[in-house]
């Protein structure tokens, strides 16, 4: 008999988090789904998670309040209907992600008598962004939370430690699955240089993530003021828009506003669900993150061979990546200006695998 397994997340929107949960869900669809029938649930907000899961036929549940914000009664609701869902579903296994759903969604699930309760942590960047009180409140949810669990799993052992740090869990819930992509098909190069009429002997440094503060696209902006101030043959492009608020992308607006004459050299495209393709353009990747878990992004530009400088965040420093401290902007400018020079003798390619990385989960929801 097959098992039952529900995956939850806060949002239905497309970035990082949801991405993985897709991957491991198109997983099990693809290769074990004579073992699991699989589910998702998450909110209402912006749904285009909801739009792939429906490519592949994989049924899943709008769980009306479940948000971001902080709403007591709200969350209350979402706890209720989460519940309420489990309980109907009959589920072997729940498998939770995102810090609101996770908390949750793991203890709805105890409350109903799920034997397997799974909370994959995609980063700690809610809890790192404060200080203080809240921050050591959070850290107590987490706590607690994880009473609730019966696996936590980690990007890589950096965010492992951070949870023994804190005092999350124990040694025996924790389980370490590094994220993987699936393979990238033959993209063709030359869509973005079309696009924005980028000669072939001009340098492409870009990124694709969020308009938001984990992001810091403000420091994006800093390496490349200075970098096109040396050189003439480069143009940085960042793909992508704001999803939870427009704060940072009028950042990016006033700064550019600032400096007219870095506008030519700097191209903001938006939300792109062609990203990937445009991203094929690329010469560098640069992350400016204050805080991550694993990127996919990354991983993404390592399949195809772009060599990638980022903040020493999350989990990048595990994955082949040149990386500078989060306050040594000028190492992040150095190591731009390095590959731009000598781009072929500093790609780096990815060892993540995808079927590896589908397996690892099944084991955990065997295990």
């Amino acid at each position: 008999m097959r098992k039952k397994i529900l995956h939850i997340i806060t949002r239905s929107d497309w970035t990082g988090a949801q991405k993985v949960l897709y991957g491991i869900v198109y997983g099990l669809k693809e290769n074990y789904s004579d073992q699991f029938e699989v589910e998702v649930a998450a909110g209402k907000e912006n749904g285009m998670l909801f739009e792939e899961l429906d490519k592949i036929g994989v049924e899943y549940h709008v769980v009306e309040n479940l948000v971001r914000e902080i709403d007591p009664i709200k969350d209350l609701k979402a706890y209720f209907e989460i519940k309420r869902l489990i309980r109907q579903g009959n589920y072997d296994i729940v498998h939770a992600h995102s810090s609101k759903a996770g908390f949750l969604a793991r203890i709805a699930a105890k409350k109903c008598g799920v034997k397997k309760v799974i909370y994959t942590y995609h980063g700690f960047w809610g809890i790192e962004q404060y200080r203080g009180i809240k921050k050591k409140l959070l850290i107590w949810v987490e706590r607690f939370a994880a009473r609730y669990s019966d696996y936590l799993v980690f990007l890589c052992n950096r965010e492992k430690e951070k949870a023994e740090k804190y005092r999350i869990g124990k040694p025996s819930q924790y389980v370490i699955i590094p994220n993987a992509i699936m393979p990238i098909g033959n993209i063709q190069k030359g869509k973005l240089r079309r696009e924005l009429g980028i000669p072939d002997h001009v340098k492409i440094v870009g990124n694709v993530a969020r308009l938001d503060r984990p992001k810091n696209p403000i420091r994006f902006l800093q390496v490349a003021e200075k970098v096109v101030k040396e050189r003439d043959d480069v143009i940085f492009v960042w793909i992508g828009g704001s999803i939870v608020e427009d704060f940072y992308a009028k950042q990016v607006q006033q700064y550019l506003d600032e400096r007219p004459w870095l506008k030519e050299k700097v191209k903001i495209l938006g939300f792109r669900k062609d990203a990937i393709e445009l991203m094929a353009d690329f010469d560098v990747l640069l992350l400016t993150s204050d805080n991550e878990g694993m990127p996919l992004v990354v991983l993404e530009a390592q399949q195809l061979g772009i060599p990638v400088v980022s903040t020493d965040v999350g989990c990048v420093g595990e994955v082949g990546s040149f990386v500078a401290s989060v306050d040594d902007t000028e190492r992040l400018i150095e190591l731009v200006e390095n590959i731009l020079s000598d781009g072929a003798n500093h790609k780096l390619n990815s060892t993540s695998d995808f079927r590896d990385f589908v397996k690892k989960y099944v084991l955990t929801y065997l295990g």
